[in-house]
């Protein structure tokens, strides 16, 4: 459990103008968040190079091995710039350095022959095949050390079922390893298990320590064995195939949200030609209820044999141990003569030949059920409209080619229908491509009632081209030069007042589970706006493609992309065997040569002078042209032929399809009135997750239209207004100019003088003596190292820090900024200092994005020079800042001079507390559009009454709030006196203290603006649980009308806060010194009662004690909600038991949510309800609680080698407010889980109250019509009078006291069984219920 969890606000990150680059995530930072612009995680440097630095020697002999090399550029000549290679050490205090200079040539021949080069795959990836046929990949990778993962990918999804098959691929997955007995074995040895089904292929994967928590033996064999029962031994069992059926249907349903449903869309048209388009991974729910055990069989012997899959054991191993334990357990399945099924090539010939002709009319509806998103309906045809592969494969540049079907492997044999089923592609990318047919791709529109913004996605599928070259790598860099120049200028055309669109987005990606490059343009805005949006994306894209990018630009990401291509090179070996294992399963399915993180850097060293301005702008040419060009074919042609040689590969290009999702209502203003949807394409579709799933359900154009929402208006738009303002021809577009950027943001003159004026010093940490200065060590550092390495300094104006040096992230660094207040100082009501003042005060920061006197485009271009990311938020009790820096180059002295900026001079602007409060506005409006967030809005406004503090601002509460209150309560917070400063990372301690010293600590002490007097203005009121409430206001149900069904509940109520508050001593507790703390006893077998009494008195009386057992319980709770609610009983696919786990605030809320179908909705909140009542009736057993131990344990040693981890182990340490957590909860921590009994669990349970009159309950619905029936609980006690009243109450007695212990004799299953009998009882119970109000009525009339 995390010491310090930091909870996300409720509203997400900002919408922002983004351009991605393959895996880069959309800028949601404060200041910048520079794109990844080497979003591939290998690195190097050339066997030249590299043997050249090998070879450098001084005077005491060869360089240490410890030594740090890097090759450094010359001034002159296009290839021939001299590499300079550096190296240097440390040695007895001295700095070691040599330096050989590299030879060069510059002849336009070598640069040909140098690009021709064929790339070296990574020579510790392993590549073989068993007799039988199994493909294995093994690569060693020891970070996390002694832990590994393992992977088994069946070559099999949802475009290889049949027409009556839709689906099966994810109930076999299912079926399969749930039904496993291995696979549960694995369950409390510290492994994670779980599976997914997507588009090409079904995924097993474990994640396991290397030995057994429990035993000690080794888990290699047993994690492999596993996996060979799960794949080619399954039993399907009937009983199992009814569960995971109800399971599929419930998961179904659960995620058949707005978002998947315009995923749906957006694959139904840009796959319009294939099986991709309609063969979604969830399938039909009516054929999934109705298949037969043989059925399901049937499909399994079909696909599932060791020929038709390929396993990936990445992680701390030996390689050849490893290939040994393949061939023990793998090697024992005999080889199957079955093949695939020609399903797919059916499908895809099927469509081909009846696809309808181009219409530009309404997207087809297609909705769960029998067309679970799968319409076949009319999409528009395009054969005339794009070119085909064979044509793409005559415009291919020589040496590259786009990847075949099936690209994997490519090493070894096999029969390609075996790897991917028959999926053609139509491209848009050859010069036939824009001659003759239909004069453009026409605009599909796509309504419904429950969308929220105008967005518009035009996209240009392109073939793959392999990466096998230095040439093929070259353009990749290229490309992501390209979409980080976009990214910067649409991201400053955001920040202008009053910006007519919410996001701005291309991304041009290889996707290996789409076997195709799509280049998308996603446009996003308020209803109103969409023209202008449209406007601005089309105007920069054209200004891109028409004069390319500037010198400053190339120059600039061309040095950021060496920056962090170096620094992914020096993490090379702490990139996580799971990141390693997605990278090589993508880079093989795509056919692309697999790559380390060294040898990418050093080939990216050798090309990188070879990148020219007229190089990006061709590819900026071709690659824009299908969206500057748009309905203008004959003039793009035109220009192609006049200098084809200004092109670059594929030529020019035109969009394939267009899709513009559109709410259909607004209000009379113009601004949205219903939900959101997603910006990334296909990203609700794979079938990911078994207990926490990421996709499922169906799509359905919304009817009842003529149902208009109160207060709202038609959104009326047609497909031929968006058509003509993507062919505006008035649209002015010139080239840009460059922007300076700093090489530092404070002058060293400037912080020479604040040191002179302030005298910035280090004083004692527990203020024992404020006056005196603790002496430097030898090392010139200052603060002395505490447990774990953690150090704690503290500065003479207030400033408070931690650090810890890791080499997690070599040369890598994050740093926290905590401010105490938060949400909780906010006021009541409507005002300047009311609801929402915090929340949008920080968003109004971050959207300014800038300090000091320097413009925003210039922050973040500095930002991205020196790979600074950050994020400002706050929530219910912090401020937080969080920063991820490079700290080569003088990192560490340009985020802290950033961090001194924002203390001193942050930047207060109009139009960012103007764009803010539109981003508040829009979220608000979609809450009600929102079942899941509506549902939860519900609970928490019964929960606290007219208390809004930690709930969206309404319209009225955002209106009222001003630039100046906003300031205010901020800065109330954000100043020297109550800020803490943690770093953790690849640092050297002397700079880090000197560089805080210089710049942290000439920050002054006194607050911008006058603090309240009132603690508790200063930090806030602590939130009341309300009590006392009628039954009806506790309990509720609602309905969203919407056209598909859909069900959610949540349970709330009162929960501790993770310090406990179990005990007086511990409310008023106070940081003890280091070492104080007693540390948790562990018993040895047959210890004395007094032993034991002894050892619960100091586990009891530890901080930790509360967090720890709350931890533990957690973990139970929801091990049951899983086995009963979902497994046991079918009711739900997904519940989840959640715990608010407040630091500074006295007492905060637990939940559940769980999710079902309209029909069983009241029967699932009702079993998860009975769940949490009954720990006292069905006992915690000692195996239950060692389960939960080693799963918390086993996270926490994982979560050790990650830099954010430890982060959140060191907020908070010199926290007033938060006076329980010292250094010596670091050191117990694991001590704490190891010796947690079931009586401390049961402590923890004690705090909670699940009685109809302390919980609180909300069942949301979706459909056409509301549910019939009241509350489950209301009907209940209408039928059942005063005896059902209180059906759950605790023992009475103190905690952990004899009589409040559950009883040990209760048999599991005879607990099962009355449960069932309860449930079934309950339902007889509202069943007469129903039928007495129903006679009522009927009286009455």
């Amino acid at each position: 459990m995390r010491l310090c969890q930091q909870r996300a606000v409720a509203l997400p990150a900002p919408p922002r103008a983004t351009a991605r680059c393959h895996s880069a995530k959309p800028a949601q930072a404060l200041l910048a968040r520079p794109s990844q612009l080497l979003s591939q995680r290998p690195s190097v440097v050339t066997a030249r190079h590299a043997a050249a630095a090998r070879q450098t020697t001084c005077r005491n002999g060869p360089l240490a091995p410890s030594m740090r090399c890097r090759f450094l550029r010359g001034s002159s000549g296009p290839l021939g710039r001299p590499f300079v290679a550096v190296a240097a050490c440390r040695r007895a205090g001295k700095l070691v350095v040599a330096a050989t200079l590299m030879e060069t040539g510059d002849s336009p021949q070598r640069t040909e022959e140098l690009l021709n080069m064929r790339l070296h795959q990574n020579e510790a990836l392993e590549l073989g095949a068993l007799e039988n046929g199994l493909r294995y990949v093994i690569l060693p990778n020891r970070s996390p050390p002694s832990r590994f993962e393992a992977h088994l990918e069946i070559h099999a999804g949802s475009v290889d079922e049949g027409e009556r098959e839709q689906g099966i691929a994810h109930l076999v997955e299912h079926v399969t390893f749930l039904g496993s007995k291995k696979r549960e074995g694995l369950l409390g040895t510290g492994a994670r298990s779980n599976a997914y089904t997507d588009f090409h292929h079904t995924v097993f994967h474990v994640h396991s320590p290397d030995r057994n928590g429990n035993t000690g033996q080794p888990m290699l064999w047993q994690v492999l064995d596993a996996l060979t029962e799960v794949a080619f031994e399954p039993e399907f069992l009937p009983s199992r195939i009814e569960k995971e059926r109800k399971a599929v249907v419930a998961e179904a349903q659960m995620m058949n949200t707005i978002e998947y449903r315009v995923d749906c869309q957006l694959l139904q048209y840009l796959h319009w030609e294939n099986a991709l388009g309609c063969r979604f991974p969830i399938g039909k729910t009516d054929q999934v209820e109705k298949w037969e055990r043989a059925e399901i069989m049937s499909f399994w012997a079909r696909h599932y044999f060791p020929a038709n899959a390929t396993l990936y054991v990445v992680g701390d191993i030996d390689v050849q141990h490893t290939k040994e334990l393949i061939k023990q357990t793998f090697g024992r399945i005999p080889p199957s003569l079955n093949t695939p099924s020609p399903a797919a090539g059916a499908v895809n010939a099927e469509l081909l030949a009846g696809a309808g002709a181009a219409t530009n009319g309404d997207a087809p509806a297609s909705s769960n059920g029998s067309s679970n998103g799968s319409s076949t309906g009319a999409v528009p045809a395009m054969e005339a409209v794009v070119g085909t592969a064979e044509a793409a494969d005559a415009s291919t540049p020589s040496g590259a080619g786009p990847t075949p079907n099936g690209a994997i492997l490519q090493t070894l044999p096999r029969p390609r229908g075996m790897i991917r089923p028959p999926v053609e592609h139509q491209w848009g990318c050859t010069s036939q491509a824009v001659r003759g047919g239909v004069p453009h791709a026409p605009v599909s529109v796509f309504r419904h009632r429950l969308l929220q913004l105008f967005q518009l996605s035009i996209f240009c599928k392109l073939p793959v081209l392999p990466i096998n070259t230095l040439e093929d790598l070259r353009r990749g860099f290229m490309v992501r030069i390209l979409l980080s120049v976009l990214q910067f200028r649409v991201n400053a055309r955001y920040v202008e007042a009053n910006p007519p669109f919410t996001g701005i987005e291309l991304d041009i990606s290889d996707s290996g589970r789409e076997g195709c490059a799509v280049s998308t343009l996603t446009i996003t805005s308020e209803p109103k706006d969409w023209q202008g949006a449209v406007q601005v994306a089309i105007q920069e894209v054209r200004r891109l493609q028409r004069f390319g990018v500037t010198r400053g630009e190339l120059e600039r990401y061309k040095t950021a992309l060496l920056r962090d291509s170096e620094q992914l090179a020096e993490q090379s070996e702490s990139v996580p065997s799971v990141d390693n294992l997605e990278f090589v399963m993508e880079s093989l399915a795509l056919g692309h040569t697999v790559l380390d993180q060294k040898t990418a850097h050093e080939y990216l060293l050798m090309v990188i002078d070879t990148i020219s301005k007229d190089e990006v702008d061709a590819l900026a040419k071709s690659l824009l042209s299908y969206l500057s060009h748009y309905n203008q074919e004959q003039q793009l042609l035109e220009e192609y032929e006049a200098d084809p040689s200004a092109w670059a590969w594929p030529g020019p290009t035109r969009a394939t399809a267009i899709v513009a999702c559109l709410p259909a209502f607004m209000d009379a203003s113009g601004h949205s009135t219903g939900g959101g949807a997603p910006m990334q394409r296909g990203a609700s579709l794979a079938t990911t997750q078994h207990v926490d799933p990421a996709a499922v359900a169906a799509m359905e154009e919304s009817g009842d239209e003529d149902d208009v929402p109160e207060g709202a208006v038609r959104f009326e738009l047609e497909a031929a207004a968006i058509e003509a303002a993507l062919a505006e021809q008035g649209i002015e577009v010139e080239a840009r100019e460059d922007v300076d950027v700093p090489d530092a943001l404070l002058p060293d003159e400037a912080v020479e003088a604040l040191v002179a004026e302030r005298q910035p010093r280090f004083v004692p940490v527990d203020g024992a003596s404020a006056s005196g200065e603790p002496a430097p060590r030898a090392d010139g550092t200052v603060g002395a190292a505490g447990h774990g390495g953690v150090v704690q300094l503290r500065l003479s104006n207030g400033i408070k820090v931690n650090y810890r040096r890791t080499d997690n992230e070599p040369r890598g660094a994050m740093l926290r900024l905590v401010a105490a207040g938060g949400r909780a100082t906010e006021g009541q009501g409507a005002g300047p200092l009311g609801v929402g003042v915090m929340a949008l005060g920080t968003r109004t920061l971050s959207e300014a994005g800038t300090v000091g006197a320097w413009s925003r485009e210039q922050v973040e271009l500095f930002c991205i020079s020196k790979l600074i990311n950050c994020v400002l938020e706050t929530d219910e009790e912090f401020v937080c800042m969080d920063f991820h820096f490079a700290v080569s180059d003088g990192g560490v002295a340009s985020v802290l001079q950033l961090l001194h900026l924002f203390l001193e001079q942050p930047r207060w602007e109009a139009a960012a507390m103007e764009r803010s409060k539109q981003q508040y506005l829009s979220h608000y409006r979609s809450l009600s559009k929102s079942l899941e967030r509506a549902t939860a809005d519900r609970i928490l406004q019964a929960m606290l009454g007219p208390d809004r503090r930690f709930r969206d601002p309404n319209p009225e509460e955002i209106a009222a709030l001003d630039l100046e209150g906003m300031r205010t309560a901020v800065m109330r917070q954000v100043h020297a006196g109550n800020v803490e400063v943690s770093v953790v990372g690849d640092f050297d301690p002397a700079e880090l203290e000197a560089c805080v010293l210089k710049y942290l600590g000439t920050v002054s002490p006194e607050p911008k603006v006058p603090l309240p007097e009132d603690p508790a203005q200063r930090l806030g009121r602590p939130l009341q649980i309300l009590g006392g409430m009628p039954l009806e206001e506790r309990h509720m149900t609602w309905h969203l009308k919407d056209s598909d069904e859909r069900a959610c509940a949540y349970i709330a109520g009162a929960a501790p806060n993770r310090w406990g508050n179990f005990t007086a001593a511990q409310q008023q507790g106070r940081r003890a010194a280091e070492g104080a703390v007693t540390p948790p006893v562990q018993l040895a077998p047959g210890a004395t009662p007094e032993e034991v009494a002894r050892a619960a008195e100091v586990r009891r009386s530890h901080p930790l004690y509360a967090s720890i057992a709350l931890g533990l319980l957690t973990e139970i709770i929801n091990s049951r909600l899983f086995t009963t609610v979902r497994d046991t009983l079918g009711l739900t696919y997904d519940v989840s038991f959640e715990l608010s786990l407040f630091d500074r605030l006295p007492s905060g809320w637990w939940h559940v949510n769980v999710t079902s179908t309209p029909g069983k909705i009241q029967d699932a909140m009702t079993a998860s309800l009975g769940v949490l009542r009954n720990l006292w009736v069905q006992p915690i057993t000692q195996r239950e609680l060692l389960r939960a131990k080693r799963t918390l344990i086993t996270r926490h040693d994982s979560d050790l080698k990650d830099n954010l981890y430890w982060l959140g182990l060191l907020t908070h340490l010199q926290a007033e407010c938060v006076p329980l957590k010292s250094l010596d909860c670091l050191r117990d921590l694991r001590d704490m889980y190891e010796a947690a009994t079931v009586d401390d669990v049961y402590d923890a349970y004690s705090q909670f109250k699940f009685d109809d009159d302390s919980v609180f309950t909300c069942i949301g619905t979706s459909g056409k019509e509301p549910l019939a029936s009241p509350s489950p609980i209301l009907s209940r006690q209408q039928a059942g009078g005063a005896a059902a009243q209180r059906p759950w109450s605790p023992p009475a007695g103190p905690a952990g006291a004899g009589v409040a212990k559950p009883p040990a004799n209760m048999d599991p299953e005879a607990f099962m069984a009355a449960f069932k009998s309860m449930l079934a009882n309950m339902g007889q119970q509202q069943q007469q219920a129903e039928q007495q109000q129903q006679q009522q009525q009927q009286g009455g009339r």
